[in-house]
């Protein structure tokens, strides 16, 4: 049996065959946000055996690096490959989606229109598929050391590919916000962290002993004593806590803080991701140390409150849908890993009642 996938088939159709068992890709170019999107775990991405093509810039090398490059002996790579085959238990799925946010689409709909055909197991097209990836498979190259660094060259000289141009849409104003969730590729890793309350000198005494006892467990651990020292002491104001393990995960390593003081003010700060310490089953806390080099980046002058002042407006709209949409044990707070979340969370605000 097989059937034809429009490009709002693609999508389902393809996490449906990843889910499977004995998970075989022969896919181009895999961009930001794969692993995420399509395996959920490094584990279960390990067990998966993947081609793709380094040659051409359209494979983001930093993705191949989350999905165990260059130590991964499943990943292979093999020049001018073109192809889009998925293929597991589950069926086998041919189509012009890559491994990509634009492709199929993993924190917003697919950017550009794919099609492609589903192919249950054990169908004749299914076999055919499974002898010519083993073909392929043994003429394809370990991705090691050399060919990710190659990766990163290519990846660095791939076209750029910008959203299309015309008059800001007015939701997003032409400041810092909308700077940021305007020209993703520009901002790329830098994510937007939405704040209220403030931790104190008990917050911190506790992240610090969860810290060092997870530390001490560690048969490598990833602080230095010196820094371990450090952490009783942290400024509590560059403490973030009490946030679940999935904002946890998701946490960038350089932010834009947009914090909602007690008395209402909005200010934005600047910061370097430093450590992440677990509490308990579902809360984590953040230590982040001031960044000048994002703050140079973002262009912010003035005070925290002199930066976030033109964005008042904006800022109320945000903090009052998360007021809104919150728990009731629960405060005003979200994490935007990177530029699109951040769009996202915005369009929320818009299409709240």
């Amino acid at each position: 049996m097989s059937r034809f996938l429009d490009h709002k088939q693609v999508h389902d159709a393809v996490h449906a065959i990843v889910a499977g068992n004995h998970v075989r890709c022969a896919v181009a170019f895999w961009g930001d946000g794969a692993l995420k999107a399509l395996f959920k775990t490094k584990a279960r991405a390990s067990g998966a055996r993947i081609i793709c093509d380094l040659t051409m810039g359209g494979t983001n090398p930093e993705e191949l690096a989350l999905l165990g490059a260059p130590s991964n002996p499943k990943l292979k790579h093999v020049e001018g490959l073109h192809a889009k085959l998925y293929l597991s238990s589950a069926g086998m799925v041919v189509t012009s989606a890559n491994a990509s946010n634009r492709g199929i689409g993993f924190i917003e709909p697919a950017k550009l229109i794919e099609c492609g055909t589903f192919h249950r197991a054990g169908t004749k097209a299914y076999i055919n598929a499974e002898k010519w990836f083993e073909e392929i498979w043994e003429g394809a190259h370990d991705l090691d050391r050399d060919a990710l660094t190659a990766a990163r060259v290519a990846w660095a000289k791939r076209p750029r590919w910008h959203p299309p141009s015309g008059p800001r849409s007015p939701r997003m104003p032409d400041t810092l916000l909308g700077r940021l969730a305007s020209d993703p590729l520009r901002y790329r890793g830098v994510g937007v962290v939405f704040s209220s309350g403030e931790a104190d000198v008990d917050d911190v005494r506790e992240a610090a002993a969860a810290g060092h006892k997870a530390e001490a467990s560690r048969r490598r651990p990833k602080l230095k004593s010196g820094e371990i020292d450090r952490l009783p002491k942290w400024p509590k104001g560059d403490l973030f806590t009490g946030w679940s393990e999935a904002d946890a995960r998701a946490w960038p390593s350089q932010f834009l803080c947009a914090h909602r003081g007690s008395r209402g003010a909005m200010t934005y700060w600047c910061y370097d991701l430093f450590f992440k310490a677990q509490l308990d089953k579902d809360a984590w806390s953040i230590f982040a140390e001031r960044s000048a080099t994002l703050r140079q980046l973002l262009d912010l002058t003035g005070t925290p409150r002199d930066a976030a002042r033109p964005e008042d407006e904006l800022l109320g709209r945000i903090f009052a849908y998360l007021d809104a949409t919150a728990g009731p044990d629960d405060w005003a707070h979200r994490v935007c890993e990177s530029p699109m979340h951040l769009d996202l969370l915005v369009a929320e605000v818009d299409a709240a009642p």
